[in-house]
């Protein structure tokens, strides 16, 4: 998969006929498989190139000066991008500037200029440009619109149209069943192993200590799934891969060594709880090692 940064980057690139669509892509739940499957059908209808666009950082945090939880740190985002069949993904920097472009300045200045495109796939519920203006709806009534334009119809699970806030509302209330079957695979952390108290050795049930960064945790709780241990480097090599071992995960304060308990369901504090996983039947050290913890069921 060819990715570009920025668009500096972009203008110096050649796309061949690209098609496009434009997102966030935050969790990349089934929603946008779908998507992205109509995407692939209209490239290889027209012999293009599928051209993701994607921003850095999430509209909110610029827009409002707070976004939710992320879901899909960046690089496991193009990973899955990438495993999902796209060519090209384009990543732009979304700063106080770009949120005041208007959906014909962002047409004018990415789309049709640097890109070239001409034909642009968008999602039922996605918008771009100042004010999230830039819908299907107002980019369909533009007037000399030099895209054609189509729009992906939303995804239904039991009457509920998957979207990234639907996962998150699961993800919040540690319902990991119903957010697997939004996400269509079991919700995973990913980062590397950092030191904790060791208290977990002299008790005979030394635990990994999971540094997640800034995304999503679910709540306070006792979770049953299984951890990869994926390599050294970050972001991690798969190819690494030291096998899959089945886990019990705890998230929380870890109140039988004196710090005081957290209901379970407690919204996941970064500055207090842990996220701790033992590694049934596992031996050895894990420090500095990055892993990936899925989480199937809390208990």
């Amino acid at each position: 998969m060819n990715t570009i940064h920025g668009l500096a980057q972009l203008v110096e690139s050649d796309i061949s006929r690209p098609i496009c669509t434009i997102g966030f892509f935050d969790g990349f739940h089934r929603g946008h498989a779908s998507l992205l499957v109509d995407l692939l059908q209209w490239s290889e209808e027209l012999q293009g190139t599928s051209t993701v666009i994607t921003f850095s950082t999430h509209p909110k945090q610029v827009v409002e000066g707070m976004a939710p939880a992320v879901l899909t740190p960046l690089e496991r985002k193009l990973e899955l991008l990438d495993a999902a069949g796209v060519d090209t993904v384009v990543i732009l920097p979304f700063d106080e500037q770009l949120s005041r472009w208007s959906p014909e300045r962002f047409i004018d200045e990415v789309l049709t200029g640097a890109l070239g495109c001409a034909h642009l796939l968008m999602g039922f519920d996605s918008a771009f440009g100042a004010g999230a203006q830039g819908t299907s709806e107002y980019v369909g009534s533009l007037e000399d619109l030099a895209l054609e334009l189509r729009t992906s119809p939303p995804l239904l699970m039991e009457g509920e149209a998957v979207s990234s806030s639907a996962v998150r509302k699961y993800l919040e209330k540690g319902d990991l069943t119903r957010a697997r079957r939004l996400l269509g695979r079991s919700f995973s952390l990913r980062g590397k192993v950092i030191y904790g108290d060791r208290r977990g050795h002299t008790i005979g049930f030394p635990t990994a200590n999971l540094d997640p960064g800034p995304v999503l945790v679910p709540p306070v709780g006792v979770y049953l799934g299984c951890v990869s241990i994926l390599g050294e480097t970050e972001p991690a090599n798969l190819d690494d891969s030291a096998g899959l071992w089945p886990a019990a995960i705890n998230i929380g304060r870890r109140p039988t060594f004196g710090t005081p308990e957290a209901p379970e369901g407690t919204p996941f504090d970064p500055h207090l709880d842990r996220l701790e996983a033992h590694l049934d039947g596992f031996e050895g050290d894990l420090y500095g090692i990055v892993i990936e913890v899925e989480l199937h069921r809390r208990l």
